[in-house]
């Protein structure tokens, strides 16, 4: 008996489906080509761009003590420079190593300016330290030191250390409360210290013992009474203000051959 063998014959598909799955290919294909020619697109004009957007101006604004050119060197910035590639954080981050500077802003102005905002420390007082004159703000943070011959046109911090934090802060906020009250303008020195009570003041040449906190309570009292004790024109050796409600005036003491003590 013999055998059958099964034959199977090869199906050719249809021409029209042959087309269909030709033309999905060319059309993945021409995606493909369409997305590789938007990337090399977006490089190239993002390369141009960058070239045409360079650094040919920095304009830097909020500045009274430092000097614009010590900001742009701070910024490591040089013109001609990307300007798309300048990131806000870096200036920042560069230009608050600077104690002066408490806070930057950056604007970029196309084509080619960048804008620079900056925040300054407030000086209010001259710390002494060995003899040494030091800058601080408000915060007691040091600014900077005084080189050279200076006039004294901040009250004067002396004999406090700077680890101190507690006097340091008190003095400040005497010097901010005389600041308001306008009694500073008026004065050619004035030498802010501490003793064992808390801090005195000389203003001019006269100590006021002041003690520590309710400063404008205190200095209210004084300038009710300072008008009185001008006129009686008594030497005073010095004012004490640690006592509520009162004010003690403590006169020169006369001695032998018309000297005071």
């Amino acid at each position: 008996m013999r055998s059958k063998k099964k034959i199977t014959r090869k199906v050719r598909k249809p021409a029209y489906r042959r087309g269909e799955k030709l033309a999905i290919y060319l059309k993945r294909g021409t995606l493909v080509l369409l997305a590789c020619i938007v990337v090399a697109a977006l490089v190239l004009g993002t390369k141009l761009l960058t070239r045409h957007f360079s650094v040919n101006e920095i304009i830097v604004s909020g500045n009274y003590h430092l000097d614009k050119e010590d900001i742009v060197k701070s910024m490591k910035i040089t013109k001609g420079q990307p300007l798309l590639d300048i990131r806000s954080e870096d200036i920042n981050e560069r230009l608050r190593e600077n104690p002066w500077i408490k806070s930057v802003a950056l604007k970029k102005q196309f084509p080619g300016t960048l804008l620079i905002k900056v925040e300054e420390a407030v000086p209010k007082a001259l710390l002494s330290i060995k003899k040494k004159l030091y800058i601080i703000d408000e915060n007691g943070n040091i600014l900077e030191r005084i080189k050279g011959e200076s006039t004294l046109f901040l009250p004067v911090l002396k004999g406090i250390s700077p680890k101190n934090k507690k006097d340091i802060t008190e003095a400040l906020k005497l010097i901010s409360l005389l600041s308001e009250k306008n009694i500073l303008s008026s004065m050619e020195s004035v030498e802010i210290g501490t003793e064992s009570y808390g801090l005195f003041i000389n203003m001019d040449g006269e100590l006021i013992k002041v003690g520590y906190g309710d400063y404008s309570e205190k200095f209210e009292r004084w300038i009710e009474l300072e008008p009185e004790i001008r006129k009686r024109g008594v030497l005073i050796k010095y004012i004490d203000l640690r006592f509520k409600d009162s004010v003690i005036v403590k006169p020169m003491e006369k001695i032998k051959k018309g000297k005071l003590s």
